[in-house]
């Protein structure tokens, strides 16, 4: 995904994020995980398109879920899918 490959390869601080929402084709970027002031998962809706984007100090930003942005429940399935991610990538 092209907005993985433009995110910084750490946590986005909160300027970074009003950049990104200030993208011509994001239609919204919400954080859905923050740590010390630091921006750890990430819904970035681009067109008609939601992505669940989540920081790994290991891997660097993965997209952790992807789906039609259609209906507002949308929003909730993708921090759903991060939460469960994140939890995952505790216990490993």
């Amino acid at each position: 995904m092209r907005y993985i490959e433009s995110l910084p390869n750490r946590p986005l601080r909160e300027s970074e994020l009003e950049s990104l929402r200030e993208a011509d084709s994001v239609v919204e970027a919400a954080p859905l995980g923050v740590a010390d002031d630091e921006i750890r998962a990430l819904a970035i809706q681009v067109g008609d398109r939601l992505f669940g984007l989540g920081y790994d100090d290991a891997d660097g930003w993965t997209e952790v879920d992807t789906r039609e942005a259609a209906d507002p429940e949308d929003l909730g399935a993708v921090r759903d899918s991060l939460k469960n991610w994140d939890a995952k990538r505790s216990n490993d």
